[in-house]
């Protein structure tokens, strides 16, 4: 009887440990074909660009991306956490499916504005989602490289999505480049379908409240953690929303860059998270910031492939590890009733920098051109991420 007992407790626990692998995976792999569909975007400004809006005009639509990101997140993040984060992703996939196809039919500034607002909509559902499915399936002890992993099937899709988008474009028009980029959200339909229904939370679905979102942040380690990722999307966001068309102007194309960005950042999360210690990673991670800021402020002298090569090396290189490992600082392994909220005040803070700031330094751009534009956002982060080590520091 003994014996049948251990048998059948070990089927049971290989069971349940290949479902938690099996979502793992599956919310991983989605990711990165949502991701695609959502990258190849950064290539829309071409699309404006040639309906000749000004740089201004595009800078808003671009960043109107987040507007819905930001303003809705406190609401789907806690729909999430309530109602399952696998029926949340499927909503989110309809959405941008429906959202990108549509560009083949429009021409119109305002309704342009309102695909983009239901775009970044999608995409706040669908990462918080998955992002919570792949957290809450690691344990302690491999939660900082298991982010890593999973934040690494975010990173190729800014290669496969803008390169082979910008040669769909190129070879056949624009709305082939738009079925082309939505086709990616249909597979990763597919494959969310794949994944459990299971509910780890052990709390009541009517005792998670829209008001917690807010007080689930309030601590001052979350605080100084989510403003670390609204700086650092602020720099990503300026080079990516505007690197396709500061690129053209010089006669040069982005796909090189996205290629070694791509490489880049994948490997270093998949292969150096884990030598990284624990032990003042606050810390590292700043110091990464400061590099990556200065690295922005150098870019407008770019004017070869050779300097687009090396930017994008040195660019990805001190970027990577930054996003992932401000997760596994934020969220803990008892957090699985906040997985959904957390990841929603993350990356909140990174729509606000890479969308959001993207208004303000794309007037910037408008008004002064492309040099004033990407060194006063180098300044801007520079002078935060100092200060903030300098406070740790005394800490």
């Amino acid at each position: 009887m003994m014996t049948l007992f251990v048998k059948v407790s070990l089927k049971s626990l290989d069971i349940h440990m290949f479902r938690l692998n099996r979502d793992f995976i599956f919310a991983t792999i989605a990711n990165c074909f949502f991701f695609i569909n959502f990258s190849s975007f950064f290539l829309l400004p071409l699309f404006l660009d040639n309906l000749q809006y000004d740089k201004f005009q595009i800078g808003v639509l671009m960043g109107s991306f987040g507007i819905s990101s930001i303003l809705l997140t406190p609401i789907t993040s806690t729909l999430i956490d309530k109602y399952g984060k696998k029926l949340s992703g499927i909503v989110a996939l309809v959405l941008m499916i429906l959202s990108s196809s549509a560009y083949c039919i429009t021409t119109n500034f305002y309704f342009i504005f309102i695909l983009r607002i239901i775009q970044g909509a999608s995409f706040s559902v669908f990462f918080n989602s998955t992002s919570a499915l792949a957290s809450d399936n690691l344990d302690k002890g491999n939660r900082k490289q298991g982010l890593s992993i999973y934040f690494a099937s975010t990173i190729f899709p800014y290669f496969i999505g803008p390169f082979f988008g910008e040669i769909v474009i190129i070879n056949y028009g624009f709305i082939y480049f738009f079925i082309f980029s939505s086709s990616f959200s249909v597979i990763a339909l597919i494959i969310i379908f794949g994944v459990s229904n299971l509910q780890t939370s052990k709390i009541n679905k009517d005792d998670i409240n829209f008001s917690d979102f807010f007080k689930i942040i309030s601590d001052e380690d979350s605080r100084k953690y989510l403003l670390t990722n609204f700086l650092s999307s602020s720099g990503f966001g300026i080079i990516m929303n505007f690197i396709a068309i500061f690129l053209k102007e010089k006669g040069l194309k982005s796909g090189l860059f996205f290629l070694v960005y791509s490489c880049t950042v994948t490997f270093f999360r998949l292969f150096l998270s884990s030598y990284i210690s624990e032990k003042n990673l606050f810390s590292k991670v700043l110091i990464m910031l400061i590099a990556f800021s200065s690295l922005i402020f150098i870019f407008p002298m770019i004017n070869s492939i050779e300097g687009i090569i090396i930017f994008s090396f040195l660019f990805s290189s001190t970027y990577a590890l930054i996003y992932p490992f401000l997760s596994s600082l934020l969220i803990k392994e008892d957090s699985i009733e906040n997985s959904g909220r957390l990841f929603g005040a993350l990356n909140a803070t990174f729509g606000l920098g890479v969308h959001m700031m993207t208004f303000l330094f794309g007037y910037l751009i408008h008004v002064f051109g492309f040099s004033v534009g990407f060194q006063a956002c180098s300044l801007f982060i520079l002078i935060f991420a100092i200060y903030i080590l300098s406070k740790e520091r005394e800490g």
